[in-house]
């Protein structure tokens, strides 16, 4: 299992080359957070029908079980090794725990990847290009609040204010 993170990001690379993910896709396999599929405005934009909706959703609760055990597992691999710098472990203990995390977090991206291959599948070819158009246009937005606001989000996804806004001006 060693090496495997690289291994996924040239496998994704690859994939967006040939034309199986889009390149946007293939460097950053993220779409939307959260349900995307069950969101109106999402749905409507890219002509998602009822079937494709519950294909995908069964897709997901498929796959959470895994993606929630491969999460935990990583985030307990981060926990140890947050340990073993504290209590200045030996570099090589060290080294052996970084290895963990690190293997940890590729199966976990593994297994988003492979979600979202299957879920790509369920959709039109140009369905999927305007789903990744859409997140590449919010993540776009994203940065460029963060970068009008000095690295601050000046909301939350939600539209209230983010957990830095302050309530009084800066001096």
């Amino acid at each position: 299992m060693k090496r495997i993170a690289p291994g996924l990001l040239l496998a994704a690379t690859v994939l967006g080359a040939l034309g199986v993910l889009p390149a946007a896709a293939a460097a950053s396999p993220e779409l939307p957070e959260g349900k995307w599929w069950k969101r109106p405005r999402v749905a409507a934009a890219i002509g998602l029908t009822a079937e494709q909706t519950r294909e995908i959703e069964a897709i997901f609760s498929k796959a959470r079980p895994t993606l929630i055990d491969r999460k935990a597992d990583l985030e307990k691999r981060q926990g140890e090794l947050e340990d073993a710098i504290e209590v200045n472990a030996d570099r090589k203990s060290i080294a052996a725990r970084v290895e963990e995390v690190e293997d940890s977090r590729a199966e976990l991206q593994k297994a988003r990847i492979l979600m979202l291959l299957d879920m790509k599948q369920v959709l039109r070819a140009e369905q999927w290009e305007r789903l990744v158009r859409m997140q590449q246009e919010a993540r776009r937005q994203r940065m460029d609040r963060r970068e009008r606001f000095g690295g601050r989000e000046p909301f939350g996804r939600d539209g209230s204010p983010g957990p830095d806004r302050r309530s009084s001006p800066r001096p």
